[in-house]
């Protein structure tokens, strides 16, 4: 990029994310724009606790909730280039429990007529639901939650394997492959590279990404020497307008003070703006990391997990907003149709974002990443986030 084109860019960013904060959207953030490997603009701006005065800073960690999810996917492509599973995979021969699935229709339960397949978690096709109230498969899992939550603080808290075998027995909400539907398919592949790697899950993504990227301040805990860094999650006031504080915990995860036993694939990690960075700067680039010289999967790996991998069928149930325009495939959107989304990015734009308003995309044609952390719960793709992304195509 251009040094004038940079510096623009910079201040535009800028207004964008303090205008965000002015309207009490959020109480601070962390933003980066790389290209290729290389750091264009770094910012934190606002608060990391903003009843506590202490300001946002460049190493402020977040919680990722479902930003967890690529990282997640990355290990698996590494593990399936290595020879330690295949993507058409059953999943009960990791997961036993899983071998006879069923479908909840209405009050009937009807077996599954194909194996659940490690492609099915990755593509969220497999019918395994995240806990909510809409329909029976749903409430089953609530049932799981809740007791990972009742459990916590208890002498035997539920442990990953422990959790991927009591959904085992949660009724599917529609038949293997049929369609498309968020749900825990990213943490059952928690529980999948445990049996894979033989070796517990949070071991295996420090040793295999987290060490050789240097993302030193990721992991699924905060250790003592680190909580003055911790960032104070909100979520909406809907009485009074703005932002609250808001408690942990969320979908069975513990307040992060501690190790947890349930290591979520599909949501625990907490991390920085550089950690995270790291990473993705890695999806930017082929699978490796141009600045560390760090490789995590070979090219035509990567190729396939930056690819769009829905049928039409199951594109037929993609219906959130923030998805128009895109396909998905290994835990991440694929932008296909750039007018649709009403973007200047380029199609084969990929990423994913959190339920606490973290948010990573990158390009590959242009070997850029982008990288917004902030902690308002349910944050979405915002405005602010759609601004600063025209913003950042407009100056490359």
């Amino acid at each position: 990029m251009h040094t004038e084109r940079i510096k623009r860019m910079a201040e535009d960013i800028e207004v964008s994310v303090k205008k965000g904060i002015a309207d009490s959207k959020l109480a601070g953030a962390c933003v980066g724009v790389y290209c290729e490997g290389r750091a264009v603009y770094e910012g934190a701006i606002g608060f990391a606790d903003r009843e506590e005065g202490i300001l946002m800073k460049k190493d402020t960690i977040f919680r990722m909730f479902s930003m967890t999810k690529p990282v997640t996917a990355a290990a698996v492509m590494q593990l399936w280039e290595r020879g330690r599973l295949d993507l058409t995979d059953s999943l009960w021969w990791y997961i036993p429990e899983f071998r006879n699935a069923q479908t909840a229709y209405g009050d009937k339960l009807i077996p599954a007529k194909r194996d659940i397949l490690i492609k099915d978690l990755l593509n969220m096709t497999s019918g395994i639901p995240y806990p909510d109230v809409w329909c029976e498969s749903q409430k089953c899992a609530c049932k799981v939650y809740d007791e990972i939550n009742e459990r916590l603080e208890t002498d035997s808290p539920m442990g990953t394997m422990e959790f991927c075998r009591r959904m085992g027995s949660v009724p599917l909400m529609f038949q293997p492959g049929a369609q498309w539907a968020y749900g825990a398919s990213a943490d059952i592949l928690g529980g999948v590279i445990e049996k894979a790697a033989d070796m517990p899950f949070d071991e295996y993504l420090r040793k295999n990404i987290f060490e050789p990227l240097e993302m030193n301040d990721t992991d699924f805990w905060v250790p003592e020497e680190k909580r003055d860094r911790f960032a104070q999650l909100y979520t909406w006031d809907n009485e009074n307008g703005g932002i609250k504080t808001e408690p942990d915990p969320h979908l069975g995860m513990n307040d992060y003070l501690t190790k947890p036993a349930f290591i979520s694939g599909g949501a625990g990690l907490v991390s920085t703006l550089s950690d995270y960075a790291a990473f993705a700067n890695v999806l930017a680039n082929g699978g490796v990391h141009p600045e560390k010289g760090v490789r995590l999967m070979g090219e035509s790996t990567w190729r396939y997990m930056r690819t769009a991998q829905l049928t039409p069928e199951q594109q037929a149930s993609v219906q959130w907003e923030s998805l128009i325009g895109h396909s998905y495939g290994n835990l991440m959107r694929v932008l296909t149709e750039p007018n649709a989304f009403v973007t200047n990015a380029p199609a084969g734009e990929f990423g994913w974002d959190g339920w606490t308003g973290t948010y990573m995309t990158v390009c590959p044609e242009q070997k850029l990443s982008i990288v917004y952390l902030i902690q308002n719960c349910g944050a979405g793709v915002s405005d602010v986030i759609r601004k600063i992304r025209a913003v950042v195509y407009g100056a490359v």
